[in-house]
Parts: structure tokens; sequence; C-alpha cells
């Protein structure tokens, strides 16, 4: 039998600095690090302002969010929590936000709730990180308890979907398809989807080998 040569080794995935998380990097220069293009314009409605996340303007609300105390609702797939329980400091929340930026595949939005002003959630759009398809999935969403079952989440949806699914001379990313996909037993995550228009298309068995909280 011949002897086959295949140098090809898995790339991990790229760790924080501790040293520089970006708490004080201004707006203009922090580095989104996505090969998902960011809007050229801002993607609002008369009620949210859809905008990448950038920790010198956001990473203290979303520290507040991400260290509050459960609310007391018992379906902790939607506390707002990266892995089901509250960061115990800030630092948390910026390493979070670092390890999201690091991943290239990832675009990830603040939702900011024009009624308040507050920073109401987050959301993420993914693609293929070879991106050799014209789809991207709508994920890492995480709306604060105090805005579930308001506006926030249909509109930031809204926002996300039309800028994915527009054509690019319309300001859009021109694809063709959006995806979302969670665990089965996230019933809260499949009404929500179903809330936004998105089809059930199926069970997915065995797609993936990870921790149960990774985003």
């Amino acid at each position: 039998m011949p002897s086959y040569l295949n140098s090809q080794k898995l790339v991990p995935r790229p760790v924080p600095a501790l040293s520089n998380l970006h708490e004080f990097t201004p707006a203009e220069e922090y580095d989104l690090n996505s090969v998902l293009p960011a809007p050229k314009t801002a993607l609002a409605t008369a009620l949210v302002t859809v905008e990448p996340l950038v920790p010198l303007l956001h990473a203290d609300q979303l520290s507040r969010a991400f260290c509050a105390p459960p609310s007391g609702c018992p379906d902790i797939w939607f506390y707002p929590y990266p892995k089901g329980k509250p960061f115990e400091s800030k630092e948390e929340t910026l390493i979070y936000v670092e390890k999201q930026r690091l991943r290239t595949n990832l675009l990830t939005f603040a939702v900011v709730d024009k009624i308040s002003g507050e920073l109401a959630g987050i959301m993420s759009l993914g693609c293929d990180p070879a991106q050799a398809t014209l789809d991207v999935k709508l994920m890492g969403i995480k709306i604060f308890p105090k805005f579930r079952g308001t506006h926030v989440f249909k509109h930031g949806c809204f926002l996300l979907l039309s800028y994915a699914l527009d054509p690019v001379e319309q300001g859009g990313l021109g694809l063709v398809r959006v995806g979302w996909r969670t665990p089965p037993q996230n019933v809260q995550s499949q009404k929500a989807a179903e809330k936004v228009g998105l089809s059930r298309e199926g069970i997915m068995r065995c797609v993936l080998v990870s921790e149960l909280w990774i985003l």
C-alpha cells in the first residue's frame, strides 16, 4: 500500500490576550475581525438600533446584564448568560466579547432600545468559515430579561434578516438563506424562530461535538 502525505493540521481557536481586551479601544479603531462586512449605514427601526458590538460603547451595560442575578424565570436557555450562570466580573464579559471577535466567521451586534437608550441584548450573524455558501445563521441571541416580551427581539431579528437578505445594491449582504440552529430541548428558541418567520426543517443529528454552552 502506498504511503500518502497529509500535512493538514487543525488550527486551534485563538486565545484572547488578557493584556489587551480592547476595553478602551476607540470604536473607529476597533477591528471587528469578521469575514462578514459591517453595515455601511445604521440598521434601525423606530424602536431599536442594531450596531456592531464594541467594548468601549457596550461593555459596561453588557457586563451588568451578564453579572446580574437570575431573574427567577425557570427558562435557563433564555437567560442572558453565555454559560448559563452569571459572570463574576467585567473582565469575564470582556474575555467573552474578545473570544467572539476572534471567531472570524461571526459578526456580533448590539441591540439598543431607542425608547430607553439602553443596551437590550446582543445578536450575531455567523457564516461558514470558508464562506463557500450564500447563507448565514442568526445566532448568539441574548435578550436581557427587562426586554423579553417587548419589541426588541422582533425588531432586532428583522433588521439582521433584512441586512443578510437584501441585495448588495440596497445595502445588504445579498445572501439567499438565513438559518437558525437550536437544541431540540430548547422549545423557547424554536418558538422564537417561528415568530420571525423561519420554518422548521428537521433535526440535524450528530452535527456538533462541543460543550453545551458554546455562545
